[in-house]
């Protein structure tokens, strides 16, 4: 269940809202509020929430936008949302980029600076998309602070509503408060007695190991490793430490058919059935890739290619249909439109998706995308894109975030960009995370602050590093183990220790008939153990979820060792 308050909001954190007339409620605009620079604004009724919008037509230069001037602080971080409808497409255009951003004045010099929020693209004519993202303002005296918003082509005319801006709060109770969130959503409550009727003699105890969490802590494999006898090293760190794979490269199109008609199935294949085989469940990463066909596919265009790509989706979605959990349809759509430009079809990804589900309507559709934590362009984009997809009833299951990060990490940011995304209201999967430019000194804890940063947020499923060994991964600087075994390095024992201990349930206690043991668990698949002198005499799986488990262990008839039956009917 998929329930976010946020998405109801105007605002991401509830704090100080420092634009005047954020709703557009008051029709009578002026300098004290929104004007048009270098155009004119105008109230309407096309509202995207409430009664009026701002209407801003008649732009004389391409600078000509909608602005606020607004009190920011030096070396503050603020972030801007705003939604957005265009009237009209600049010519021999049927799609629109708008751009917002902050500008301001040095003082002293006069220097102008501009910084954007981030660029949403792809707007169409009268839809309501969402606009924005966060930007730092630099550690200098500055004045004439002012927001802007406007499409990059003068004669595109556009209406805003609903908008706000706030300052990035600090992440303050890091990470004590994480660990809070985590016990409140990740754990539940498991109930044990035993029946009433059973025969319950004395040295009792009860065992429960959980065996598979519900969170998806995985990684990139590579295919060819994960069954090469000589990688031993390799796959016992995988399965020691994860529950769910993406194969790194051997699912994209221009790996499987690098020639016309020759795909191969098989080495994607073979570790699939070697990671299903273990109980791992596997992302499939990707169907399409805007900027990395094959070679064979760039001269393709039109009907050519969309006949192309029909064959790829029956082709790849249809092979391994059954045997994936996600897949990623449209890699890195948002920076990139090279199908889509050669297609003509603006909405060529939607396709993707509606196709793709008719073939394997199971399996889970993602966006990922990336520029959305780590930098600003992407974040309110993506969450758009999300929003617009389910309002036009395509079938996108959850969305990913690509997550290569650099050394220093500001984690307040980080969280308010992911839960700007969270409010389009779909699952979030972190599904390339990396860390770089940092040292081997310091690299454990920046594992250990990211995982739990996201391992806390209600939005997030699970997290996908983007390899681990340094001797196959294309960023090793982020490995888990090194040399020719696989030999986990520091990072590598924190990981494993967050992922197999600290967030990880098998405890024992004792029991007696009448009595009820408590145990608050982490969600997840589990086998529990009745133990008599330290001999298993009773052994059950059960599931812990969301609303948590009430068992009743009957003991009469169900042991697992002659003598103890004895014990209990003697």
């Amino acid at each position: 269940m998929w329930v976010f308050c946020l998405w109801f909001l105007p605002t991401v954190w509830g704090g100080t809202e420092l634009l005047k007339n954020a709703d557009f409620e008051n029709p009578h605009f002026s300098s004290s509020d929104w004007r048009a620079m270098s155009g004119t604004i105008a109230s309407t009724s096309d509202a995207y929430h409430g009664h009026t919008a701002a209407k801003v037509t008649k732009r004389t230069h391409s600078y000509g936008a909608l602005e606020q001037y607004v009190t920011v602080k030096k070396g503050h971080r603020y972030y801007f949302r705003a939604h957005v409808k265009i009237l009209n497409y600049a010519r021999g255009e049927n799609v629109q980029d708008v751009a917002s951003g902050m500008g301001f004045k040095e003082r002293g010099s006069g220097k102008m600076h501009y910084q954007g929020f981030g660029v949403t693209p792809y707007i169409q004519i009268g839809q309501w998309h969402i606009i924005g993202g966060d930007t730092l303002i630099p550690d200098v005296d500055i004045t004439d602070a002012h927001v802007y918003i406007r499409p990059d082509d003068q004669s595109v005319d556009f209406i805003v509503d609903y908008a706000s801006l706030q300052e990035v709060p600090p992440l303050s109770g890091f990470p004590a408060d994480a660990n809070k969130r985590i016990d409140t959503i990740r754990k539940a409550d498991i109930t044990i007695r035993l029946d009433d009727h059973s025969v319950a003699p004395s040295g009792l105890s009860v065992e429960a190991e959980e065996t598979a969490g519900m969170f998806g802590f995985g990684a990139a494999i590579n295919a060819l490793a994960l069954v090469d006898p000589s990688k031993k090293g390799y796959q016992d760190f995988f399965y020691q430490n994860f529950n769910w794979a993406v194969n790194g490269g051997y699912l994209k199109w221009k790996t499987m058919e690098p020639h016309r008609g020759h795909i191969d199935y098989n080495t994607a294949m073979k570790a699939i059935d070697a990671l299903l085989h273990h109980g791992v469940k596997v992302r499939g990463h990707n169907i399409f890739w805007e900027s990395n066909s094959p070679a064979w596919v760039d001269h393709l265009s039109g009907q050519a290619l969309r006949q192309a790509m029909e064959k790829r989706l029956t082709d790849v979605v249809g092979h391994y249909k059954g045997k994936l959990q996600h897949w990623d349809v449209d890699n890195e759509a948002l920076s990139n439109d090279t199908l889509v430009r050669h297609s003509g079809d603006r909405n060529l990804t939607m396709w993707m998706f509606r196709e793709a589900h008719k073939i394997d309507p199971n399996v889970q559709l993602f966006l990922n995308d990336h520029e959305i934590v780590n930098y600003n362009k992407h974040t309110v984009a993506l969450e758009d894109q999300a929003v617009y997809f389910k309002g036009a009833g395509v079938p996108v299951g959850g969305i990913g975030i690509q997550s290569h990060l650099h050394h220093p990490i500001d984690l307040a940011v980080v969280k308010a960009r992911l839960d700007e995304v969270a409010r389009a209201g779909l699952p979030i999967w972190i599904t390339e995370l990396t860390v770089e430019g940092v040292s081997e000194k310091d690299k454990p804890q920046m594992f250990d602050d990211l995982l739990r940063l996201y391992f806390s947020h209600p939005a997030v499923q699970g997290v996908m590093l983007w390899g681990f060994w340094s001797n196959i991964m294309s960023r090793p600087e982020s490995a888990l183990c090194t040399g020719s075994g696989c030999t986990p390095n520091e990072s590598g024992k924190r990981v494993h220790q967050l992922l197999q201990t600290e967030w990880r349930t098998h405890e024992n206690h004792n029991i007696q008939k009448g009595q009820t043991v408590r145990i608050r668990g982490f969600k997840g698949h589990y086998t529990l153990r009745v133990k008599h002198s330290g001999h298993v005499i009773h052994e059950e799986s059960f599931y812990l979820g969301y609303k948590g488990t009430d068992l009743k262990v009957s003991l009469t008839g169900s042991s697992t060792s002659p003598h103890v039956d004895q014990i209990l009917v003697g």
